[in-house]
């Protein structure tokens, strides 16, 4: 799920029913819903395979499409302006990150990998263990921050400039998704259930939780200050939303 920046609309993907065939099928689709009139298009865009991660930029949106093509539409008219297609088929490309100079940050979350794309090329910047399971990936204030699911549950920094990598947090579950909270910190989604908030200051939060009731939290997104977190579930095909109170600077 991804909320454009100073826009009123939520944009949500839907991967559709599982084929029951070997070759994936076209039925998934991206949902809208606007924030602030409630109007809901529950099939903005539709025919495509599998979608996953959603990202925004300059009037366009962006998403992985069958694991293993970015696809770019127009952020109002759904219309496909653009696609690239990763070279190999052996990935599982899931989320996405755009940084101010225009570069694409995808994971892989099978080969536990993260790479570029610049100009239409493609560059792996990190494939090991500590990328195993790469999910979540979001710019946040002159970084890229990854999460990793696959029982890892780490939470990861990286300066795209110098490519120095910080690991911020492990064993923290199955991380599946990660956004700003507007202040410098993060919210994440733990696949278990858990909705969890980090900073530097504060370290780890848990929002919400889940636990023992089978209600999986997948890819979260939320408004650009933080204060709405919209949550879906993946095992019951339902989205929860959140308002959330941050400490003032004080700590009160």
């Amino acid at each position: 799920m991804h909320v454009p920046d100073g826009s009123d609309w939520a944009y949500i993907g839907n991967q559709g029913p599982v084929s029951e065939t070997d070759e994936a099928e076209a039925s998934g689709y991206v949902s809208r819903l606007n924030l602030v009139t409630g109007e809901w298009q529950a099939r903005w865009v539709e025919g495509y395979v599998s979608p996953l991660g959603i990202v925004s930029a300059n009037g366009r949106l962006f998403m992985i499409e069958a694991a293993r093509t970015l696809v770019a539409m127009d952020l109002e008219t759904g219309a496909e302006l653009d696609r690239w297609d990763f070279a190999h088929d052996d990935v599982v490309l899931n989320d996405i990150a755009i940084d101010p100079s225009g570069r694409f940050w995808i994971t892989d979350t099978r080969g536990g990998a993260l790479y570029t794309l610049t100009d239409g090329l493609w560059e792996q910047v990190f494939n090991d263990d500590r990328f195993t399971g790469a999910n979540g990936v979001e710019y946040v204030d002159g970084a890229v921050y990854v999460v990793s699911s696959s029982g890892e549950g780490r939470l990861i920094r990286i300066d795209p400039y110098t490519l120095e990598l910080t690991v911020l947090l492990e064993n923290e579950g199955s991380l599946d998704g990660v956004v700003t909270d507007g202040r410098g910190g993060l919210v994440l989604s733990d696949l278990r259930g858990r909705l969890l908030h980090w900073s530097d200051a504060l370290g780890l939060t848990v929002l919400d939780g889940y636990e023992g009731e089978e209600i999986m939290l997948n890819s979260i997104g939320g408004t650009p200050d933080g204060r709405f977190i919209f949550a879906p579930h993946w095992r019951s095909s339902q989205l929860s939303a959140y308002e959330i109170h941050y400490p003032d600077a004080s700590g009160d």
